[in-house]
């Protein structure tokens, strides 16, 4: 069952709850005053005819036929007159054989009058005096217009709820459909939407409701979705093509050795050869994972409480292992004391932030002629800011807006090996850690990356 039709059938029900309880209530109440207006008619028709019967001076027969005759027309009371010693002395009708057990109840209850109901017949006990003689009238009669009024009311009442209830179906379902419409626009929208064009987007409605709310973070996750499956096609490609230039390289080194090699050390430099493109190889499969690792949901990383200090100097050691020739300095710029130790700490992934610093450390080394990079780390209680300077070659302008591209390479390519993919990775690395990095740079004067933290105590 459908939205629209379970929201209307539900408002249904609960309608017609809520009007049943008024009809019935209304059915009740209209059916209650029936009978006390009728109870208030009675009374009246039996004192009048207790009043005739006692001061017309007539024999009972003509009273019966008088009562008779106008019962015809006025639908008149039978009534039964009893003395103090509640023996029967006159009566229209042969007596009921409860009379007895209510003329009791009104004398032990000391009323002057009581009424009850027996079948379509309602009945009323009263006392009354004549010449000082105490008399118990009992009076009967059907209220045969009145109950045919209330059985059209009861007939009416349920003709116009069945009614209200299928016009309240109607218009609930109606009220579902068109609150309900944008709903089907934004399903029939997103059925239209698959990889082939993930650069569509959903209309956005005027009014900023709920479905506004809705259609705007649809578009953001086709924005994430789009996103990433551009940077996916976009990282398989250029994986494919990267990774192809060494191992070719590899296999057409083999082939050659395989057909030409004639002495040991051709062999050694044949091997010596694709040992290095194994290497580049294994290069390039590192940065990229360390590449697929910074590109992680922020949710998917582990943040613990770390000292940057302490992973410069880590990152330092490492790099000096793999290259002995690199030189690296590592200074702290401002205040010293006790009570600065503690700006810098902060909040991040330990093995990340060194392969970013690491990556920052190496390129300067590698693009410096003397293979040096100065580091600088300054702190305070708003940020932490660590540059990375260098005096080697540097970047021309053209580059520099490129720089941090995926597998981009500028015009310095020449001067030393890479593969385009450790300042991508350090940029993302950053936004990771919600920081920011900055180049400055000059031709034959070198560079200054600046990457600046907030502080997170």
């Amino acid at each position: 069952m459908k939205i629209a039709t379970r929201t209307a059938l539900i408002y249904a029900v609960l309608t017609a709850g809520i009007l049943f309880l008024f009809a019935y209530v209304l059915y009740f109440v209209s059916e209650k005053n029936r009978e006390d207006e009728f109870n208030d008619r009675l009374g009246y028709k039996v004192i009048w005819r207790s009043e005739f019967i006692f001061d017309a001076r007539i024999n009972d027969e003509k009273i019966r036929e008088l009562h008779q005759r106008n019962q015809k027309l006025l639908n008149e009371a039978d009534i039964s007159v009893y003395n103090s010693n509640k023996e029967l002395t006159f009566t229209d009708i042969p007596p009921s054989k409860s009379n007895e057990k209510y003329l009791d109840k009104m004398i032990r209850s000391n009323k002057n009058k009581i009424f009850w109901q027996q079948g379509d017949r309602q009945y009323i006990a009263l006392q009354f005096e004549s010449n000082g003689e105490k008399f118990y009238i009992i009076g009967s009669a059907e209220d045969v217009t009145g109950k045919a009024h209330i059985a059209e009311f009861k007939k009416d009442i349920i003709i116009i709820y069945i009614s209200c209830i299928v016009l309240i179906f109607i218009i609930g379902f109606l009220f579902s459909y068109y609150t309900l419409k944008p709903l089907k626009d934004i399903i029939v929208q997103i059925r239209d939407i698959s990889e082939h064009n993930l650069d569509q987007r959903l209309d956005i409605p005027k009014a900023k409701d709920e479905i506004y709310e809705l259609t705007e973070t649809f578009n953001s996750t086709f924005n994430r979705l789009e996103k990433s499956f551009n940077s996916h096609k976009q990282f398989v490609t250029t994986l494919s093509h990267e990774f192809r230039t060494p191992l070719s390289t590899l296999i057409a080194e083999l082939e050659l050795a395989k057909e030409l090699n004639v002495t040991l050390d051709d062999y050694k430099l044949s091997i010596d050869n694709a040992l290095q493109d194994a290497n580049d190889a294994s290069e390039l499969s590192s940065a990229l994972l360390d590449f697929a690792r910074a590109s992680y949901d922020v949710s998917q990383i582990s943040l613990v409480k770390v000292r940057l200090d302490e992973i410069l100097a880590e990152a330092k050691l490492a790099l000096l292992q793999k290259n002995i020739n690199y030189k690296i300095g590592i200074n702290y710029v401002g205040n010293t004391t006790d009570e600065d130790e503690n700006n810098y700490d902060f909040h991040g992934n330990p093995y990340l932030l060194q392969v970013a610093f690491s990556n920052l450390m190496e390129n300067a080394c590698k693009y410096s002629r003397d293979k040096s990079c100065h580091v600088e780390i300054e702190t305070n209680a708003q940020f932490i800011k660590i540059k990375f300077i260098d005096y080697g070659i540097g970047i021309s302008e053209k580059d520099l807006s490129n720089i941090f591209d995926l597998f981009y390479r500028g015009a310095n390519k020449n001067f030393e090996k890479g593969n385009g993919i450790g300042l991508s990775i350090v940029k993302r690395i950053v936004e990771i850690h919600e920081g920011k990095i900055s180049v400055h740079s000059e031709i034959s004067k070198g560079s200054l990356f600046t990457i600046e933290f907030s502080s997170k105590k």
